[in-house]
């Protein structure tokens, strides 16, 4: 935390959750006889949020209750610790309350948690992962705001419900003097980009995405939060405005809904995986998989890549330089096989007209094999081999997936589906024509 709070508005504090342009805010609200704590940080602030309170309203002081914009760990942490010592309840909006175990939900997904928190968390041991779960939980001490928008404790504050970012995200209003604390349905430092996070220069913005829940909802929410046309901007993460704040939320709302579809479009075409889909000619990667080889080709260097992958290495049938491509190496039937998924690549011509040979790596090994390519009426049994490849069983979701990005079939494919299309994919049978190279 910083060095303690400072008044931003009559009866309004800000506490800084840290120095950097991430830093959570927490906020000391005073009403009369009485004081509240909107949000509380990070887990290990409550000594110092505790601090802040004496600092303002004197030793042993405790307020009449804790409100939170909404539960993540950058928000609540401390609210559990923090309840249980001052013995006052927690309110969070209703559709808030299930995720206040601190466990995973995947019906409240968000782009962090399916990316990182979810795998390191099924990577840990059981109970380390219970440690983890008791430690955010805070059911015991939470409660539901009650309906109409009144805020226990501050009968000058009402609530403002701005679903996206969480699905019971709310920000609390003073209409007296147009006081909106908006947690992180409004930010004023870009978090979504790279340049916001490491200089924390400060301007209107929207949730981090990587954090929200329901982005076309987060969007809403800032239009909501314009339209009650507020002179102070109290926000999550950045400093106060102060200044023109009406007129700068609008501004942002009308950005963020802004058409962002031939961008976007761009995007994902750059980053999609390669989608085949039982194309009858081949169709090269996408961009910026192209570009990205070479890291593909330094991790099986490397020997972190799975380890059923190698680098094929062939002459270039124009130019003769050697081109290397990431390939699954599959064993069958106690032979092993390439499989051109792309349907007829350039690696598979290249293999052809180079007679058959090339090389095989993986880490410092180097294989010198011939690849003999498998007549068509043989393919479908290799095809399916490639499905059922690493243990998988029929009805293994990853089939029916690849059965589509690969092959364009629907479900998992029955052997005549596959004797179909086996005629669009090269596959070759590996043959070694010298020892293996240490």
């Amino acid at each position: 935390m910083t060095t303690g709070p400072h008044r931003i508005a009559p009866g309004v504090h800000l506490l800084r959750g840290g120095r950097t342009a991430a830093a959570p805010n927490v906020y000391l609200l005073g009403s009369g006889a009485t004081w509240v704590l909107v949000d509380a940080a990070w887990a290990g602030s409550a000594e110092a949020v505790t601090a802040a309170a004496e600092s303002l309203f004197g030793r042993g002081t405790t307020p009449a209750a804790i409100v939170l914009t909404h539960i993540h760990p950058d928000h609540c942490g401390a609210a559990g610790a923090l309840a249980r010592t001052w013995r006052v309840p927690v309110y969070v909006h209703p559709a808030e309350l299930p995720m206040a175990a601190g466990r995973y939900l995947p019906e409240y997904p968000m782009p962090l948690d399916r990316w990182l928190v979810a795998p390191l968390m099924r990577l840990l041991p059981r109970r380390t992962r219970a440690r983890i779960e008791q430690a955010g939980d805070i059911t015991d001490v939470v409660r539901p705001l009650e309906p109409g928008g009144v805020v226990p404790g501050l009968p000058d504050w009402q609530w403002v419900h701005t679903p996206g970012h969480t699905p019971g995200h709310v920000a609390y209003l003073r209409r007296s003097d147009g006081v909106l604390i908006t947690g992180d349905a409004a930010a004023t430092v870009d978090l979504n980009s790279v340049t916001g996070v490491l200089t924390g220069r400060q301007r209107p913005a929207g949730p981090p995405r990587y954090t929200t829940w329901n982005w076309p909802a987060a969007v809403r929410s800032v239009a909501a939060l314009a339209a009650l046309e507020p002179r102070i901007l109290a926000p999550g993460h950045g400093l106060p405005l102060t200044t023109g704040t009406t007129g700068a939320l609008h501004h942002l709302a009308r950005q963020l809904d802004r058409p962002r579809a031939g961008r976007l479009r761009r995007l994902r075409t750059a980053v999609a995986p390669p989608r085949y889909g039982g194309a009858g000619r081949y169709r090269p990667p996408p961009p910026l998989y192209a570009r990205l080889q070479w890291l593909g080709h330094a991790l099986t260097r490397l020997r972190l890549s799975p380890r059923s992958v190698v680098t094929l290495e062939v002459p270039g049938r124009r130019s003769g330089v050697a081109r290397r491509t990431n390939l699954v190496l599959l064993d069958h039937d106690g032979e092993q096989y390439l499989l051109s998924l792309a349907g007829q690549s350039q690696w598979a011509r290249n293999v052809r007209a180079a007679g058959g040979r090339a090389v095989l790596a993986r880490g410092r090994r180097r294989r010198a094999v011939t690849l003999v390519e498998v007549p068509v009426p043989a393919r479908a049994d290799i095809v399916r081999a490639y499905l059922l490849r690493g243990g998988r069983q029929p009805g293994h979701r990853k089939i029916a997936r690849e059965a589509d990005m690969y092959f364009g079939l629907t479900g998992e494919p029955t052997p005549a589906e596959l004797a179909a299309v086996a005629p669009r994919y090269p596959v070759f049978r590996v043959t070694d024509t010298a020892p293996h190279q240490p």
